[in-house]
């Protein structure tokens, strides 16, 4: 939500001493490599069962001393008692036949649960190939230095654990989708030198009951077998909101699941796996059996027993944090949580830098390529530059990709593939044109922060054409003054119709949808005043409507003073579909903005201030209302237009001071004025008449 007291600068990313001290490896990252007789017993564990079974099978069929051996039991046999060697057999008849049925039901048991318990499991170690690190992670250098206080112990613990430290059990990883979530957690095992086992949160739901405890118990335990051969293990749960959501009726718990979730559980899909993950996370630091026998051994023989030397660290992502169970996120569980947001412009040019390394490009603007991205995750950019840019550039014959394949890239991922309209009424195809050359001039005149990226009348999905405008610097907390400004904006292309073909059309529900939403926010932030009522439950309230009517006035008067450019823009988007940002520039005039200037004020000021009067209903107009107080930064001269003058002194007193305020639309009414005067369109009431002389007596 924008806060309205100045941005508190982020803290400084912590440090991280680049040299480890004389008491540390100086290679921490490969801290236990397993020797190569490891990987030999590994593989002689993999393969002797299927040499040693075939060699039992031949000596039994084919080995004279097998024949011997069975010679002499079938002697031994002999020797004995009919009567005895008739109860025996009968005996071990039965027995056998008993066993038999016994193992055979479960071994079926125990084959069909085995075959249920199977799910995909990712399995990365240290020297797979796939193993990534810090280096192949861009864009978030503040989120690297923070996990590298944990990837440090990872690697190297020994001075953690002669503090008496205790390590944590895990890391939850939660932001929007495509953010890295899962790239981060498989960089720190890299980075660590660790092995790196994940499954997905679906990956446990099962159609029985207690196949989820049981593909619980089995990812568990090869983490831990991973981690007691290299001495430490990451074991990831992504989208670990679908086996530990919240438990209904639990206490601490924020519910939402209860009725679900009983069904669910009687077809194993209900919170038995999300129990065993608690469990194994609480005993992770718990010896094992095989430990407790162990230990027992060397105290039998009168040695100390060896101390644990690895551990596991579990790590989940989501990005629906508020529904997970409040057991999961306590400490000593989760105990660390990092929120993993978009990059910003810097963690951009990185990301885009590193994808554009990897594949064959030529004159690539890096900045334009930022600047067309706001917001977007790695995951949009690494595919926007990688599979649709490349796509694109095979297409057209080329070996190399150049700037129009990525933009191309980027408004695919936006809008929706090209869909042209191949018999278009020329009529209908000149309403779409006049209403995005409308979103384009009160874009450029409203807006001059902002750059227009493409204006096009091509139809991608449900859109027969859009106008794409980019901020031109991050916008992390914004003046109410920006929101209406947007409000202009949407309501330009359906007013700029109505100027040019006489009657209003279809088309403008999506911008009739965000003016709505702007003027909510407008509410909700205070501009009309304290939001201390509720929004319209039937609809937006009255005044809201009057305050619709204003801003629709204040964009009809704004388009009219720019008629000629709107004719001009649509003819060009008639004549070749498509305007780039050289394009529609060519086409409009000054706006004010300067590269560099912290303020940029439009330069249309000077001229509307004569055309912008007479709101209806009598309120003040937006502009007149705004300089009624005109600044008292320069000194105004006498004898011109008030308006004017007032117009011309705010422009050179914010250019001259570009730090003491901002001012990039047409100034809209001021929330006091505006409040003030809304007892103007209230129905009247009538007084209540003055109360009687009491008679005298």
């Amino acid at each position: 939500m924008t806060q309205s007291i100045a941005p508190v600068p982020p803290p400084a990313p912590p440090s991280v001493d680049p040299k480890p001290p004389a008491s540390r490896r100086p290679n921490p990252a490969a801290f236990k490599k397993p020797s190569a007789w490891a990987g030999v017993w590994r593989a002689i564990r993999r393969i002797a069962p299927w040499i040693l079974i075939p060699l039992f099978l031949w000596w039994m069929f084919f080995s004279e001393s097998a024949r011997d051996t069975f010679t002499f039991l079938g002697l031994l046999w002999e020797s004995i008692h009919p009567v005895s060697r008739t109860i025996i057999g009968a005996t071990l008849g039965t027995a056998f036949q008993l066993a038999f049925a016994i193992s055979f039901a479960i071994l079926q048991f125990v084959a069909i649960f085995w075959f249920m318990s199977q799910t995909r499991v990712e399995t990365i170690r240290p020297e797979d190939p796939k193993s990534v690190t810090f280096k192949d992670y861009w864009g978030q250098p503040n989120l690297v230095a923070l996990v590298r206080q944990w990837i440090s112990l990872l690697a190297d613990r020994r001075d953690f654990v002669k503090m008496g430290g205790k390590y944590i059990n895990g890391i939850l990883l939660y932001g929007p989708p495509g953010t890295g979530k899962t790239m981060l957690a498989k960089a720190m095992a890299g980075e660590a030198g660790i092995p790196f086992i994940s499954i997905e949160g679906s990956g446990f739901r099962g159609m029985f009951w207690g196949v989820d405890v049981l593909r619980m118990v089995q990812f568990v335990g090869k983490a831990k077998k991973l981690a007691r051969e290299y001495g430490a293990c990451i074991c990831y749960i992504d989208e670990i909101d679908a086996v530990g959501q919240s438990r209904g009726g639990v206490m601490g718990g924020r519910g939402g699941a209860g009725m679900g979730m009983g069904m669910g559980g009687m077809m194993g899909g209900g919170s038995g796996a999300l129990t065993r993950l608690l469990y194994e996370m609480d005993g992770i630091e718990q010896p094992s059996l095989g430990d407790k026998l162990r230990a027992r051994w060397y105290t039998f023989i009168g040695k100390e027993p060896p101390k644990k030397t690895w551990h596991v660290l579990f790590m989940g992502s989501t990005n629906r944090p508020e529904v997970l169970d409040a057991a999961l996120l306590r400490p000593g569980r989760f105990d660390a949580k990092i929120q993993v947001d978009p990059p910003d412009r810097t963690g951009r040019r990185e990301i885009v830098k590193g994808y554009l390394s990897r594949i064959k490009h030529k004159d690539v603007d890096v900045e334009a390529v930022v600047e067309d991205t706001p917001n977007a995750t790695p995951a949009q950019i690494a595919s926007a530059i990688g599979k649709d840019a490349v796509r694109i550039a095979l297409s057209k014959g080329r070996d190399h990709v150049v700037q129009n394949d990525i933009d191309r890239a980027i408004d695919e991922q936006r809008y929706g593939l090209e869909q042209p309209i191949e018999e278009w009424d020329p009529v209908q195809r000149v309403q779409v044109a006049y209403h995005e050359a409308g979103h384009a001039v009160a874009q450029h005149y409203a807006m001059p922060d902002r750059r227009i990226v493409r204006v096009t009348i091509v139809r991608r999905g449900s859109a027969l054409g859009f106008m794409h405008p980019v901020d031109r610097t991050e916008v992390h907390a914004e003046p109410l003054r920006r929101i209406l400004s947007n409000v202009i904006v949407g309501m330009a292309g359906h007013v700029v119709v109505k100027l040019h073909m006489g009657e209003h059309w279809t088309g403008a529900t999506g911008d009739n949808e965000m003016i709505r939403w702007n003027i909510r926010l407008l509410y909700l932030y205070g501009y009309f005043g304290p939001p201390t009522g509720s929004w319209g439950e039937n609809g937006m309230p009255n005044w809201a409507e009057r305050f619709w009517r204003i801003m629709e006035e204040q964009t009809e008067t704004l388009l009219r003073a720019h008629m000629s450019e709107t004719e001009a823009i649509a003819k060009a988007l008639l004549e070749r579909n498509t305007l780039t940002n050289p394009d529609v520039l060519a086409l409009l005039g000054d706006n004010g903005w300067r590269a560099g200037h912290v303020d940029n004020v439009p330069t249309a000021f000077p001229e509307l201030l004569g055309r912008l009067n007479g709101a209806p209903g009598g309120l003040p107009s937006p502009v007149a209302s705004a300089s009624a107080a005109p600044t008292t930064l320069v000194q105004l001269h006498t004898g011109a237009d008030a308006s004017a003058v007032a117009a011309h002194a705010e422009v050179i007193a914010v250019r001259s001071q570009p730090r003491t305020r901002s001012a990039r639309m047409l100034p809209p009414p001021r929330p006091k004025d505006f409040a003030d005067r809304q007892l103007q369109y209230r129905p009247d009431v009538p007084a209540d008449p003055p109360a009687a002389d009491p008679p005298s007596t």
